[in-house]
């Protein structure tokens, strides 16, 4: 373990800096005069210390805090193409993630191994230093020490998501202490996330200061837990047998049952989130509609919820206010992001279009082979799309939906063209439509804050946690929460595995492109995830033109569906794979097919 012991040890002290909402946390300079003495002695450098490494805990999935240099994770989760044949997208789709050094010397995963023990070590740095602040109280330091216990706890989660049980470390540790640390079991991973943040919530306050808004509430906390429990009860952890054989050591990557109490303790939890969101001034925004009504404001609402900074439906963002940053390169489309060549190819796929839902709550009917159709058939259909859809995404000939009037989002500035079989860019990438989401009535601002925890994530838990204990009118309850908020009439189905299908159908819609259905597929460990969900044929829109620019809607003539590529899918891919070199320490065990 030579290189986690490295990160372990040397990324020790602490070197800060401050600057308005840019402070950052970095390991430092061995050789500098930077001391745990000179960052903590006051309150200042100290909430600089504390601001740094929220952003690297929290980064955790987003770019810079994977081992993946280019893209999203949309791209390789079966929403969109996945951009440049170049970057490192690709590769997964030819192969998945390899735990050996591919680029920048990474091993591949959705994670960052190294980065999350240097994020949960510098946390515990805080925590154990904060006494040493003179001028600050000892309410403010319990806080803090309550914060760090909440980050940590936070990355855990994480880890467990995408690797099963990891090593537990509850220390920042010293040289004298024993680093040959071996991977927990998956139920004392999950043990200790509880743990952590049930004391996290216990010591955190329900409301900060504006000047700190967006650090971790008692809400938060709480959230931390009721995420952890639903991955605990869903089919892949929550499983007498894994899904591919670790022999003795199967314990790692799975329970060894099938326990119904795991719906239960998940229910529990996240009720606990909803009571407290309600007595705290956070919840869903639907300013147009009432219980089993659809919300006639749903557009600007759902809008509203997933590009206005400290809106009442986020209790957790990564915040990040750097116009600069390749960060938003890969969500802006228009063109004031230099480098949007990026996310040209980022096209949403048919295979995720049909999540989507006509605005009257019906299914929309869309080719799937044969003759080529009108464009004013595709334009018309995609004008009877209902508000999510519009709110997260332009069509092709069409200018963005949330940005009306302003010529920045108009199809002309902010596409880079559609799919032609006769252009030099081929047939694939531009999908059926691309994203705009995050940037509702932006305008020119390109940053934006991402969303960790919304409030329907929550509602949608309860629904799926009711309905796998057999509680239909209660999953219903708390579905329609999510669906008449999102202007369409409420759901009726009360038959089990239906209903299992139209909340999993819910939760892609509502968290496109917010990193849930790279994980939620996976761990809900769907029959047919190989055969046109993450793996298998994919298929986007092509679009023949009259020769002329094809950013213009009067040069599309007709449009049809086509197959682009093909992802692979193995089993081994359910959980990501530990980095080589740690395996070949000889005290992580690898998970199962690397």
């Amino acid at each position: 373990m030579k290189k986690l012991v490295y990160l372990l040890l040397v990324s020790g002290l602490l070197s800060c800096l401050l600057a308005c909402q840019k402070e950052f946390l970095q390991k430092p300079e061995t050789t500098g005069n930077v001391t745990a003495e000179s960052v903590f002695a006051t309150r200042n450098t100290a909430e600089a210390a504390v601001a740094g490494t929220y952003r690297e805990v929290l980064v955790q999935n987003l770019w810079n805090g994977r081992a993946i240099d280019n893209g999203t994770l949309s791209g390789i989760s079966g929403e969109m193409s996945y951009g440049e044949p170049w970057a490192t997208l690709a590769q997964y789709v030819s192969s998945g993630f390899l735990p050996t050094p591919y680029q920048n010397n990474k091993a591949q995963s959705s994670d960052n191994f190294f980065d999350s023990f240097s994020s949960v070590r510098k946390s515990y740095l805080v925590q154990e230093n904060i006494d040493k602040v003179a001028d600050m109280d000892a309410t403010q330091k319990g806080y803090v020490k309550a914060e760090m216990t909440g980050l940590v706890a936070y990355r855990y989660m994480g880890m467990m998501i995408h690797y099963g049980g990891v090593p537990l470390v509850t220390k920042s540790l010293a040289p004298s202490d024993d680093l040959n640390i071996p991977r927990a079991t998956l139920q004392a991973t999950l043990d200790k996330i509880v743990e952590w943040s049930n004391a996290a919530a216990a010591g955190l306050p329900d409301k900060w200061e504006d000047k700190y808004a967006g650090r971790l509430t008692k809400g938060a906390a709480l959230a931390i837990k009721a995420k952890a429990l639903i991955y605990a009860a869903r089919p892949l952890f929550n499983s007498a047998t894994p899904y591919l054989s670790l022999g003795a050591n199967s314990n790692l990557i799975c329970f060894g049952s099938a326990n119904a109490q795991r719906w239960t303790d998940a229910i529990t939890a996240n009720e606990a989130v909803i009571s407290w969101a309600n007595a705290n001034g956070y919840g869903v925004i639907n300013t147009g509609g009432s219980t089993g009504v659809p919300n006639p404001n749903a557009f600007a609402d759902y809008g509203t919820a997933t590009s206005t900074p400290n809106n009442k439906e986020v209790l957790l963002a990564f915040k990040l206010d750097e116009n600069g940053s390749k960060f938003f390169k890969f969500y802006n489309p228009t063109s004031g992001n230099g480098e949007r060549y990026l996310i040209a190819r980022y096209g949403m796929l048919t295979n995720f279009l049909t999540n989507y839902y006509k605005a009257d709550g019906t299914d929309q009917v869309w080719p799937t082979g044969g003759a080529a159709l009108p464009y004013a058939d595709y334009a018309s259909k995609m004008q009877n799309m209902e508000p999510r859809f519009k709110a997260d995404n332009y069509a092709h000939g069409i200018d963005s939906w949330n940005n009306p009037g302003n010529s920045l989002w108009s199809y002309a500035n902010a596409s880079k063209g559609s799919n032609n079989p006769t252009n030099s860019e081929g047939t694939r990438g531009h999908g059926v439509a691309q994203s705009t989401k995050f940037y509702y009535m932006a305008g020119s601002r390109v940053w934006f804050e991402y969303p960790l925890f919304r409030m329907p994530e929550f509602y949608l838990n309860l629904a799926e946690a009711y309905n796998e204990t057999g509680n239909a009118q209660k999953a219903l309850e708390n579905l329609n929460i999510v669906h008449n908020r999102a202007g369409l009439p409420s759901i009726t189905v009360t038959d089990q595995t239906a209903l299992r299908r139209i909340i999993q159908r819910e939760w892609a819609v509502e968290f496109y492109n917010e990193n849930h259905r790279f994980f939620d597929v996976k761990h809900w460990k769907l029959d047919n995830i190989g055969n046109g969900i993450m793996g298998g044929g994919m298929r986007e829109f092509q679009f023949t033109t009259n020769g002329q620019n094809d950013r213009l809607p009067q040069n599309l003539l007709t449009y049809f569906d086509k197959e682009t590529y093909t992802a692979y899918w193995n089993p081994k891919m359910f959980l990501d794979p530990f980095p080589q070199e740690e395996i070949n320490k000889g005290v992580l065990i690898q998970n199962p097919g690397y």
